[in-house]
């Protein structure tokens, strides 16, 4: 296959560079879209608000943490489509001269792993929450609001599993193992995604690296071994709902969940105010997790070596994702 850029104009290759494509990509899934998230959230709660936003944490008063709720879930569902939208017209065809998006086509295998993956972060949270409650304690309060924590927990963990996954697998990870190898694509996200949750409320290195691990290697050997965003977006969205539902704290961020749960016992065990991300237990069992998919993707020949990633550059491939055959999918 010719590559793209032979034809295109010199401003377009610029655009297609890399580095340049990436930095567009962090510039309109983070800082861009965060900010809209927040407006239309804020929006919401000041036409249907029933009591003035705390500045610390979330409305308590049952009519605003409604709209409060109600916010996050508008917000999240016109934002991933959007996100969707840009990823496919500006990232992919714009930048990098791509007609198709394979890695967002909806196959056999995105729709399989749509439910696998989100049983899969599902199983890990209840396994994490039961080996606390064997070391420590596991309690139960009650929500300001029920439908008002839902619709929160839905809105705030759909809204990360698509911005984040189209920024962090999408761009970073697939652009830098087109261009370098599977190797240094995975340290550079797992360095990158652990920094991003660095300055996070009540980030420790130890959060910082259970996000990196957790995060960054396990959701990057899952896209290599099903080669769609979809199934990343699964695991990642499931994972945060999981907690956010519960009450607990997603990556250092309060929530007010269905129901709150408390857990108390050591940090290293708890995960402490972060949230059960930096547990010893929830990073045991994501390690495990990505030691295993990782194994499952070699096997399945879908690890790019530098040298393949070099030549794949040289000879015109740079822009086509690895992995994937999009006249065959699976």
């Amino acid at each position: 296959m010719s590559s793209p850029t032979t034809t295109r104009s010199a401003a377009a290759r610029f655009f297609g560079y890399p580095l340049v494509t990436i930095l567009i990509a962090f510039i309109i899934f983070g800082p861009v879209l965060g900010i809209l998230f927040a407006l239309i959230s804020q929006m919401v709660i000041r036409l249907f608000g029933a009591a003035p936003l705390p500045p610390i944490g979330y409305p308590t008063d049952p009519g605003t943490l409604l709209a409060w709720g109600f916010g996050k879930l508008l917000a999240a569902g016109v934002l991933s489509y959007l996100a969707i939208v840009i990823y496919r017209v500006l990232i992919a065809r714009g930048c990098e001269g791509r007609p198709e998006t394979p890695e967002l086509a909806f196959t056999p295998t995105a729709r399989r792993w749509l439910w696998l993956g989100a049983a899969l972060a599902l199983a890990v949270v209840v396994l994490t929450l039961a080996g606390i409650a064997i070391g420590g304690d596991v309690s139960f309060g009650a929500s300001a609001s029920v439908l008002g924590g839902l619709m929160a927990a839905i809105g705030l963990s759909l809204f990360a599993g698509v911005v984040e996954e189209l920024l962090a697998r999408g761009a970073l990870f697939r652009i830098s193992e087109q261009h370098v190898g599977s190797l240094l694509a995975l340290v550079i996200t797992a360095l990158i995604f652990g920094l991003q949750h660095a300055d996070n409320p009540s980030a420790t290195l130890a959060s910082t690296l259970s996000v990196a691990i957790g995060g960054g290697l396990m959701l990057c050997a899952v896209y290599m071994l099903t080669r769609t965003l979809w199934a990343t977006i699964a695991v990642h969205a499931a994972w945060n709902f999981g907690q956010s539902v519960l009450g607990i704290p997603v990556s250092g961020n309060i929530q007010t969940g269905v129901v709150q749960v408390r857990l108390e016992g050591p940090e290293w065990l708890t995960g402490g105010p972060f949230g059960i991300e930096p547990s010893i237990i929830a990073l045991l069992l994501w390690t495990a997790v990505f030691a295993v998919v990782l194994v499952l993707a070699v096997r399945a020949g879908r690890w790019q070596s530098w040298r393949a990633a070099r030549t794949a550059v040289a000879e015109g491939r740079g822009s086509e994702p690895v992995g994937i055959d999009s006249t065959h999918p699976a």
